[in-house]
């Protein structure tokens, strides 16, 4: 019939639009530079990863396992979910393991990694400057976690075995 002909149209309209919505708002696994251009950077950080560190780092600096102890993979997922549409989840109080998770995935999903593969022998010199900024930023962060590795335990040589692989793809 006309009207079921109609419905299956509809859904496919909706389907690709929400497709379209959801690769526009997508951070996670896009280019710096891409988040740049779209407006999705303030001062040449991502949002995203203000906005995790920021909770991390009120919340988070002194629990014990911080980056190394598992999360909730569901609740994970739901908070890339938001981040991906376009909005800034509110973390609760339960979420720093979960919030470090999804930092450490942000990191790993960057295409070519924070430090790309022709950057690395001359790393500072030739960084893109999006690469450079979020590096600063990123270890200004962790810097803040050793000092409190007495708490968490996640002294430089921890961290190093946790975000190396995130940031070197």
């Amino acid at each position: 019939s006309l009207l079921g002909v109609l419905a299956i149209c509809a859904v496919g309209v909706f389907v690709r639009v929400a497709r379209f919505y959801s690769d526009f708002f997508a951070v996670f696994g896009v280019p710096l530079i891409s988040l740049r251009k779209s407006g999705r950077m303030r001062q040449g950080l991502p949002l995203v990863l203000t906005h995790i560190v920021e909770f991390v780092e009120k919340h988070g600096l002194s629990k014990s396992g911080l980056f190394r102890a598992g999360s909730s993979v569901k609740r994970c997922k739901e908070l890339r979910k938001s981040f991906d549409e376009g909005g800034f989840p509110e973390f609760d109080s339960w979420d720093i393991l979960t919030s470090a998770s999804l930092l450490k995935v942000f990191l790993r999903e960057l295409p070519g990694g924070l430090i790309p593969e022709p950057h690395r022998t001359q790393l500072l010199k030739f960084l893109p400057e999006e690469h450079l900024n979020v590096l600063c930023y990123l270890m200004f962060f962790l810097s803040r976690v050793v000092a409190e590795s007495h708490l968490n335990l996640m002294t430089s040589k921890n961290l190093s075995i946790v975000f190396g692989p995130n940031i070197f793809q």
